[in-house]
C-alpha cells in the first residue's frame, strides 16, 4: 500500500470517503422530528444537538489543528472512531430517552469526529494537488454536499424499515467502514517532511489582530446564513 503514490488514490478518493460520511451531519432535519417524538420533548430542544455538533466541529478543527498537521493518518482514524461512536451513541441514548446523552454523542463526540475528519483530507489534498488547489478544495466541498444527496433517501428508508434507533446503529457501521477505508488510503506524498515553524504570535495576540477578527466575522455571518 505504501508504494502506491497516486494523488487520486491517496488523496481524492479518501477525501470523498471521509467527507461523504461526516457530511451526513447536515441531515439532522430528517431525524429531529422523530427524535423529539421518541423523547416526548419539543423539537427546539432537540435541535441543540446539531448546534453543538457544528460548534465542536469548529473548536476541534481549531484546537486539534497541530495534531492533524503532525499525523494526518492518525487523525483520520480518530475521526472515524469519534464519528461512528457518536452516531451509535445517539441511537443508544434515543432508546434511553436521554437528551443529555444525545447532546454528548451527536454534539460533542460526533463534533470532534467532524472537525478532525474535515481537516485531515483537506490538508492531504493540498499537498497532492499543490498546483490545483481550487480543484482540491472543490473535491472536499463536493464530498460534503454529496453526503446529503446519498444519505437522505438512505435515512428515510432505514427509518421506515428498522426505526430511528436502529437506523443510527446501521449508519454507524456503514460510516465506520467508509471512513476506515479512507483512513487506510489517506497519505501524504512520499518523502514529504512537515516543517514546524514556531509562530512568534501567541493565541491571545492572534485574537487581537483586526484582520483575523474581520475575516472570522465574515465567515461567521456567511456560515450562519448558510446553516439557517
Amino acid at each position: 500500500m505504501k508504494n502506491i503514490q497516486n494523488k487520486w488514490i491517496r488523496a481524492a478518493i479518501p477525501a470523498l470517503l471521509l467527507h461523504c460520511s461526516i457530511g451526513t451531519v447536515y441531515c439532522w432535519s430528517l431525524v429531529s422530528d422523530a427524535i423529539a417524538t421518541e423523547l416526548g420533548t419539543q423539537k427546539s430542544v432537540v435541535e441543540w444537538a446539531f448546534s453543538l455538533a457544528i460548534f465542536f466541529l469548529g473548536m476541534s478543527a481549531a484546537f486539534l489543528g497541530p495534531f492533524v498537521e503532525k499525523d494526518i493518518h492518525r487523525s483520520s482514524l480518530v475521526a472515524a472512531i469519534c464519528f461512528s461512536a457518536g452516531m451509535a451513541g445517539t441511537g443508544f441514548f434515543i432508546s434511553q430517552k436521554s437528551i443529555v446523552g444525545i447532546f454528548i454523542s451527536y454534539g460533542v463526540i460526533m463534533g470532534i469526529g467532524l472537525g478532525t475528519g474535515y481537516l485531515s483530507p483537506v490538508k492531504t489534498l493540498m499537498l497532492w494537488f499543490s498546483e490545483q488547489k481550487g480543484l482540491a478544495t472543490g473535491l472536499a466541498v463536493a464530498g460534503f454536499g454529496l453526503a446529503k444527496v446519498i444519505a437522505s433517501p438512505l435515512m428515510e428508508f432505514l427509518q421506515s424499515k428498522v426505526g430511528i434507533v436502529n437506523m443510527f446503529y446501521v449508519l454507524a457501521v456503514i460510516y465506520f467502514v467508509l471512513m476506515f477505508l479512507g483512513h487506510l488510503l489517506l497519505a501524504k506524498p512520499q518523502g514529504w517532511v512537515e516543517t514546524h515553524e514556531k509562530s512568534s504570535e501567541s493565541v491571545v495576540s492572534i485574537f487581537k489582530n483586526k484582520t483575523f477578527l474581520g475575516i472570522w466575522l465574515m465567515f461567521y455571518i456567511n456560515i450562519t446564513c448558510g446553516l439557517l
